[in-house]
């Protein structure tokens, strides 16, 4: 058997559209979450990460061992490049708190800490279209280059049957670690997996639960008008890690193996550096290699926007409005200076983006779909992020209160602006979508390349939506 598919540029909307809604669901699109993560206090991500890179290596080796042809992509192994990019990519996301997609994420669910980051995140990849032009820039991308290898040596020459087999044990080593690891620094019994069944939470994890809950909706707006009791961001038994890092998981790996299947890995900071070289520095030559390689990673982002929306207009309820909400880890070291703030933001985006740059690859390339394809570019670059991350988060926040709320203080419930019917709102979503659908592959048509136009149509459908949502969230 042998099933092979090259899927149309506007899928890519779909893409972005089914890993925005779960992960802004999730809560990563939210700043706090991730330097929660660089902290080591809330570990939410790094079981996810863990569980999505083992879950879709044995979903994608096993289909291609049963003759599905999958459009490999895993990013080379130029050693120095990779390190050092992904050392810069670490301290940025723990300054930041954003990696590269969930910037849009961030955009598309009204927070006003993205205004900053998206700008810096651009800077970034431009500063790396500049540094690629030198000696310099040449040398990290050439020197030690392995090519592009998986644990089981070159992607060219690739076995199925003994990658497979290696997937499977990956797999059952990072469930084996997910069955100890807790979810809160300083618990111990409410573990990843190794509570399935319902029995009551300690009194620490119930705190650190809660107050997840509050950082998520603080300063949020409900805009749907109903009586029904609001979604539930804190669980209330042990398995509230295992059960939903096992369902975020299955989704998001299998997102990850269908683009892989579909026409190509999901990938998100490329796009930054084809939308500088489209709109600033077109003759360089980074952005010639760019060009050539570019494929549906705009639209992802742009879908990845939607999904942020949509999630926090309709499935989390928690959207912000653009209003002046800081990162609780942030303000509880730095004091409630928004510019202070503005200014962490947007250098450590700037950060992010010209490590990920410098490195070929960010959270979505190296990490998920490179860790899915078992790529050692992805384990170098995965191994120096997390080093930097939380160094840089020691340095930065020390000892600083994680608590959204002090002690007494109740938490912030989501504010009234103008309130819809949830029926209404999901209907403008389907036709937004379809409009989007539809312009994009009405000027993706037939073409060699992605146009400009392509992107910016549905980008400025978003964009009128976040503008509607924000009024409607301040009236």
């Amino acid at each position: 058997m042998h099933v092979s598919v090259t899927a149309p540029l506007w899928v890519g909307l779909l893409v972005g559209l089914g890993f925005g809604l779960p992960a802004a669901h999730w809560g990563i699109g939210n700043p706090e979450t991730v330097i929660r993560t660089a902290r080591l206090l809330d570990r939410l991500i790094i079981g996810c990460f863990a569980a999505v890179t083992a879950m879709g290596a044995v979903l994608l080796y096993g289909l291609h061992t049963l003759g599905f042809a999958m459009h490999f992509g895993p990013k080379p192994l130029y050693l120095w490049g990779v390190l050092l990019g992904g050392l810069l990519f670490g301290v940025g996301v723990a300054i930041s708190g954003y990696f590269p997609g969930t910037e849009w994420i961030a955009l598309g669910e009204g927070r006003r800490d993205a205004l900053y980051a998206i700008p810096g995140a651009i800077l970034g990849a431009a500063a790396w279209t500049l540094v690629y032009q030198t000696p310099a820039g040449r040398w990290l991308t050439e020197a030690a280059n392995f090519g592009d290898l998986i644990l089981t040596g070159d992607i060219a020459t690739l076995r199925p049957g003994l990658t497979f087999a290696v997937a499977v044990g990956y797999a059952a080593l990072m469930f084996g670690a997910l069955f100890y690891l807790p979810r809160y620094s300083g618990g111990n019994s409410s573990s990843c997996l190794r509570h399935l069944r319902r029995c009551s939470l300690e009194d620490g994890d119930r705190a650190r639960a809660a107050d997840t809950a509050a950082a998520l909706r603080e300063g949020t707006v409900d805009l749907v008008r109903d009586d029904a009791p609001k979604p539930d961001d804190g669980p209330a038994t042990n398995d509230f890690y295992a059960r939903r890092i096992l369902v975020t998981a299955a989704a998001v790996a299998t997102l990850v193996v269908a683009a892989i299947f579909l026409r190509q890995i999901f990938g998100q900071s490329t796009s930054y550096s084809w939308l500088v070289g489209k709109l600033a520095l077109p003759g360089f030559d980074y952005t010639a290699v760019v060009t050539r390689g570019i494929g549906w990673e705009p639209l992802t982002d742009v879908g990845v926007m939607f999904g942020g929306l949509v999630a926090a207009v309709l499935i989390g309820r928690r959207f912000s409005g653009f209003r002046r909400v800081l990162p609780p880890s942030w303000r509880n070291r730095f004091g409630p200076s928004t510019g202070r703030r503005a200014a962490a933001a947007f250098g450590g985006s700037f950060l992010v983006l010209f490590g990920a740059r410098m490195a070929g690859g960010c959270a979505s390339g190296h990490i998920l779909s490179g860790g899915v394809q078992l790529a050692l570019s992805g384990w170098v670059f995965t191994a120096a992020v997390l080093i930097a991350m939380v160094v840089t988060a020691r340095l930065v926040y020390r000892d600083a209160d994680w608590r959204t709320v002090p002690d007494g203080v109740p938490a912030p419930r989501p504010v009234a602006g103008r309130r819809f019917s949830a029926l209404p709102l999901a209907g403008v979503a389907v036709v937004a979508l379809a409009a989007m659908a539809g312009v994009t592959a009405w000027l993706t048509a037939g073409a060699a390349t992605l146009s400009l136009a392509a992107v910016l149509a549905p980008l400025a459908i978003v964009l009128a939506l976040v503008a509607a949502a924000t009024v409607a969230a301040r009236s």
